[in-house]
């Protein structure tokens, strides 16, 4: 058969500042999957786009391909004060390849993954696969090959008497194989942006539920092997001359055993790389700042996401030794700081501030609200305030904050941003 992947995503911006193009490595390891000797396979990157409408129509009618894969990254642009949502281009580009082509239309992705059913019947696709697809994705392909019954599949999400059904267990990923980045522009994507992808872990359970829910544990984390992380960095380096990275990882100081292990092996081989990642409140010690910065780091990314078993002063705590540590090793450290949940209140608001004040980091990131998403304590607030009806109306961009609080929040934190230039209010 023939196969064709489109990775959807065109957003470039970092907090409508920096210009980040992150590269789409999920698909790139969808990719390494497909039997080559059996399938004829195409990969359309959009995200250097001019026209993505026209592009996928001119690919789609010259390749005619026999199965069309979607990856789909964000639901939106998660921002509150000018929500956008990504979904009505995919479902343009569905439009147009239904325009000329009889394909099978599969879509997939992290996005796609929150809330499947729902953007399976809004896009009018046919087949979804729901979390990590590299291994599945391939066995769809044989099956529909083949013309055998596929519905099956673990993580599927199809079409049943006109309703959308889904197979509820998946096939989490190691990411053992290499990604085929030789199918993507690395030249553009080297230039852009925080660095190119490289995972090295992942939670066990899939987005948001574990990540937004604040119950990880070290034994929920899918770790990469570190001999498997150093041959992907030096792939990248005598492959496509790529020295900056980005360290896929919701926590990379968690558990910090692995993250030492992981700037250690960079240090002990001698590896020239210049890399960040993102942090979160809770393991950190001067070691592993030391050892970041040794292996090349060159910002370390802080977010208040991580943590929510604490309460807040222990939370602003744990951050403070992380900024003050990174300091001491000349580590610039951004951070994340989130305003409007539930438990907001002013004293809260203003502790947060003040903590900001005082850690000055590098670049500093407010964020107003927090994006409602399935299966997270901050959707049951949602529905209990009457925010939404049920999590099927979180397809469109939703936002919730602490009713009591969000006209004062809003216009503190507009004030402050106002008279701080390093200090960005999305």
């Amino acid at each position: 058969m023939k196969v064709l992947l489109i990775a959807t995503n065109q957003a470039d911006r970092f907090m409508d500042r920096m210009v980040v193009r992150p590269i789409p490595i999920g698909m790139a390891y969808l990719a390494a999957g497909v039997d080559e000797s059996v399938h004829e396979l195409r990969v359309l990157d959009l995200m250097f786009s001019d026209d993505c409408y026209l592009e996928t129509e001119g690919v789609v009618r010259e390749f005619q391909p026999d199965v069309i894969g979607l990856s789909i990254r964000n639901l939106d642009n998660q921002s509150i004060f000018n929500p956008e949502s990504n979904l009505p281009m995919v479902k343009q580009l569905v439009a147009i390849i239904r325009k000329s082509s009889s394909a099978k239309i599969i879509l997939g992705g992290p996005a796609f993954s929150i809330l499947p059913s729902e953007c399976l019947n809004y896009v009018g696709a046919d087949i979804g696969v729901r979390g990590d697809a590299d291994a599945n994705f391939s066995q769809l392909l044989e099956k529909i090959g083949d013309g055998e019954n596929y519905l099956d599949l673990p993580g599927l999400v199809y079409w049943t008497n006109g309703k959308v059904e889904m197979n509820e267990s998946c096939n989490p990923s190691y990411y053992e194989m290499l990604p085929r980045l030789d199918l993507l522009d690395m030249r553009k994507y080297s230039g852009s942006g925080f660095g190119i992808g490289v995972v090295t872990k992942l939670a066990d359970a899939y987005y948001p539920q574990i990540s937004m829910s604040g119950t990880t544990h070290a034994s929920q984390w899918r770790v990469r092997d570190t001999k498997d992380i150093m041959r992907d960095i030096k792939r990248l380096q005598a492959d496509f001359n790529i020295r900056n990275m980005f360290f896929i990882d919701t926590a990379f100081n968690k558990p910090i055993e692995v993250a030492k292990e992981i700037c250690t092996a960079v240090v002990t081989e001698s590896i020239d790389i210049r890399w960040n990642s993102y942090l979160h409140p809770g393991d950190f010690d001067q070691e592993l700042a030391n050892l970041m910065k040794d292996s090349g780091c060159s910002l370390a990314l802080l977010s208040d996401a991580g943590g929510e078993s604490q309460n807040l002063e222990e939370k602003l705590i744990s951050m403070e030794k992380i900024v003050d540590l990174c300091r001491l090793e000349s580590l610039p450290c951004a951070v994340t700081m989130d305003f409007g949940g539930p438990d907001e209140t002013v004293h809260g608001t203003e502790l947060k501030l003040s903590f900001l004040k005082k850690a000055a980091p590098t670049f500093t990131v407010l964020r107003l609200g927090k994006r409602v998403l399935p299966g997270t304590k901050i959707a049951d607030e949602a529905m209990k305030s009457g925010l939404i009806d049920s999590e099927h109306d979180l397809l469109e961009p939703t936002f919730y904050v602490n009713p009591k609080l969000a006209i004062w929040l809003r216009e503190r934190l507009v004030a402050e941003t106002s008279i701080r230039p390093r200090w960005n209010l999305t």
